[in-house]
């Protein structure tokens, strides 16, 4: 059974943020997806106490789960109450707009109010 799930201990994030050639730090955190062990992908980023920062989404070429995943890392950022939220030069922007969640591109920033939205495509 595939699980999401956030990942804060630095001996676990250390090798995906390696693979992904960022470099770890204080506010390091993912959000994976698991198959038992097996790491189906994950969702790189910093949190702190004012803004989240999106580094990496793996894999970028399902954008299915590319979208549950950046969800999923969106979400553990409205649960600790940080509703600013920005993406890197790293992150796959062109994902992320596809995905609908760039607010304000000049200002790299994500639209997490999204998550709380009624779905576009169905019009519910």
């Amino acid at each position: 059974m595939i699980e999401i799930h956030p990942v804060r201990e630095a001996d676990k994030l250390i090798p995906l943020y390696k693979e992904a050639g960022i470099e770890l730090n204080k506010n390091s955190m993912a959000v994976v997806a698991q198959d038992g062990e097996e790491i189906l992908g994950n969702c790189l980023f910093d949190l702190t106490d004012e803004f989240f920062m999106l580094y990496s989404i793996k894999p970028k070429d399902d954008v299915y789960f590319a979208d549950g995943l950046l969800r999923s890392a969106l979400h553990v950022s409205a649960e600790n109450d940080i509703m600013t939220a920005y993406y890197s030069k790293s992150a796959p922007i062109d994902l992320v707009n596809k995905l609908g969640f760039i607010k304000n591109a000049e200002k790299n920033e994500l639209d997490i109010e999204k998550l709380f939205k009624s779905c576009e495509s169905c019009g519910k």
